[in-house]
């Protein structure tokens, strides 16, 4: 194949590559949403499809010292997407999404902790690569997306992205001889980047695991408001500002009293059902928490209460508790 039926090939198959891209994109950021995530937030830059530039393709199809024997089908990363999270922890949970997934093959072709294992004493560029494609014939947004076709997919930190965008060009594709001070430096640099990602996880861990997380309050409420109310409880940032302000309250068995108590009082699941499609708070487990704490707690809940008034107004009536004494 030359360059000009390269090209032609290239032009004609384009939009089914960028569909490829944009299911891959689709996906992980769709699952990433059922587990909870708000892609907007824990994704540090908008994932998206990334088509080859024409003139790099044919470069690197033809130009470059690489040799290929059939260079349309070799070359891997002809449609890329990227995946920039903050901490370590989360690129392990895009990679669990990516390979869970069945939607396509993967061939994890490069893993930054595998070459942390390999070669201990290289400090370079870091990032998680995989080669995805479909498992059979499949049609998306219009086009049939065979099971040859490749997507570049790429999973890193924001620090790595930030040495990536560094580098990529300017040393690793740079025509021109590196000085070694040049490589000293970048390399010193991923060695600070690996040592500051590692404290990031480190420091996240401790800032977000206490008594709540021990022992799986947050699930185990989940599961009993499931049984109970027969919906599913959908937690907004009201509960954490709950359970942050009551932390001294949680315990192993705090959940087997709330149970205890509901048991006695389903007048409070009641009020719950009811209200669930009328006002948001109800749609939280932590609904339950507070009912608990009214009854059992009544003035430290008031003395340190976070939230709107008129919402610890709202649930004293519905549990038949006064405030006033």
């Amino acid at each position: 194949m030359n360059e000009e039926e390269f090209k032609a090939r290239w032009h004609n198959e384009k939009p089914v590559y960028q569909a490829w891209g944009d299911y891959v994109v689709a996906k992980i950021s769709n699952e990433l949403t059922s587990l909870g995530k708000d892609v907007n937030v824990f994704l540090k830059v908008p994932a998206k499809t990334r088509l080859k530039d024409d003139s790099s393709l044919i470069d690197k199809a033809f130009n470059r010292k690489k040799s290929y024997k059939d260079p349309y089908n070799d070359i891997e990363d002809k449609v890329g997407a990227r995946f920039v999270v903050l901490l370590l922890d989360d690129v392990d949970l895009i990679c669990s999404v990516v390979q869970d997934l069945g939607d396509w093959a993967f061939d994890a072709c490069k893993n930054f902790k595998e070459d942390m294992r390999t070669n201990p004493l290289l400090f370079t560029y870091k990032s998680v690569h995989y080669i995805l494609r479909p498992k059979k014939d499949f049609e998306y947004n219009g086009f049939v997306i065979h099971a040859d076709v490749a997507c570049e997919l790429q999973i890193r930190t924001l620090l790595q992205h930030a040495h990536s965008e560094l580098t990529h060009d300017s040393i690793y594709k740079s025509e021109r001889e590196v000085r070694p001070e040049v490589h000293r430096t970048v390399a010193k640099s991923m060695a600070l980047i690996e040592t500051t990602d590692e404290f990031f996880s480190q420091a996240t861990k401790l800032i977000n695991y206490g008594p709540f997380q021990e022992f799986e309050i947050g699930g185990r409420l989940d599961s009993i408001y499931k049984n109970l109310v027969g919906l599913m409880a959908h937690n907004q940032k009201s509960s954490f500002v709950v359970w942050s302000e009551y932390e001294y309250f949680i315990s192993a068995d705090l959940v087997d009293g709330i149970a205890k108590l509901l048991a006695k009082r389903p007048d409070l699941v009641d009020r719950v059902s009811e209200k669930y499609s009328i006002n948001v708070f109800y749609q939280q487990s932590v609904v339950f928490f507070l009912y608990w704490m009214l009854l059992k707690r009544k003035q430290r809940l008031i003395k340190d209460w976070p939230l709107d008034e008129s919402i610890l107004n709202m649930l004293a009536n519905d549990a038949g508790v006064s405030l006033n004494e």
